[in-house]
């Protein structure tokens, strides 16, 4: 089980509410480079999401390349990782900023501050197991991980 840090700047994120299913993701750069050729079916999933040192403007490309090329339709969930090495953009908006623009409008469960990704004490996960996203609670549940 992961669970949710407060002091993981996407914790600012989670929203309430619980979802089910296969967890999909990882990388967003390499999510997004995948579209349209290897990238599964992200319908009935948790999309998981961390980035690394990135622009926030590649950020918003790639969301917005990604929800309009129908790849979040039908998710179920989103778990967010650590997005580190971000710097505010010139007006001021941060990633988290950014993040909470594009996750929102998709009305899912949202669970931040997950400590997976290139971050301080980051934890790997499974990928492609069946999983238990309860944001209200602050958890990921994947069987084959250890507390």
């Amino acid at each position: 089980m992961l669970v949710s840090r407060p002091d993981e700047s996407t914790a600012v994120l989670t929203t309430g509410g619980q979802a089910r299913g296969r967890l999909v993701g990882g990388n967003l750069d390499t999510i997004a480079a995948c579209a349209g050729w290897a990238l599964p079916r992200l319908e009935g999933a948790i999309l998981l999401i961390e980035a690394v040192a990135m622009e926030i403007g590649q950020v918003d490309r790639q969301l917005t390349m990604l929800r309009k090329a129908g790849h979040f339709d039908g998710l179920a969930g989103v778990a967010v990782g650590q997005f580190t090495g971000f710097k505010p953009s010139s007006g001021g908006l941060t990633v988290t900023d950014l993040l909470r623009d594009h996750l929102e409008m998709l009305g899912v469960p949202i669970l931040g501050g997950l400590p997976v990704g290139h971050g301080e004490d980051w934890r790997p996960v499974p990928h492609g197991a069946q999983a238990l996203l309860d944001a209200s609670a602050g958890t990921l549940t994947v069987p084959w991980l250890r507390p």
